[in-house]
């Protein structure tokens, strides 16, 4: 079996600072429609948006896609209860890039504290 893995972390107020300076454009840009609905219905949504755009950042990582593919990252999204297991489904050219790759599922770990969110996303194929 292969792996591959990839890590992020972020400061939440570097999040929420986009937030603020880009509302609606930065979360349209990076987050699909339901990680969007999920989030902003949260009692405090940065650490899920944190989260979740460290789960992005991760796969991309973990993908490695080279210098002339660019990823959208709407097209890498979470899914799962807020204490279950998550769930990263695919779209367009990034599932097209994972299935290219021979990659056959992926596994993520998210986790929050108060100033720092982070993912890890391991890929792996037989």
């Amino acid at each position: 079996m292969k792996i591959s893995v990839g890590n992020d972390i972020v400061e939440n107020q570097r999040i929420r600072e986009l937030l603020e300076r880009h509302g609606d454009r930065f979360l349209k840009r990076v987050f699909s429609e339901s990680e969007r609905e999920y989030c902003t219905n949260r009692k405090d949504p940065i650490p899920h948006l944190s989260g979740r755009f460290c789960v992005k950042e991760a796969f991309i990582k973990a993908i490695e896609p080279g210098d002339k593919v660019i990823l959208d990252m709407r097209e890498i999204e979470l899914f799962g209860k807020e204490f279950g297991k998550k769930e990263l489904v695919l779209h367009g050219k990034s599932k097209e890039l994972f299935l290219t790759k021979g990659y056959s599922g992926c596994s993520v770990s998210i986790s929050h504290a108060e100033n720092y969110s982070t993912a890890v996303v391991v890929l792996y194929r037989e």
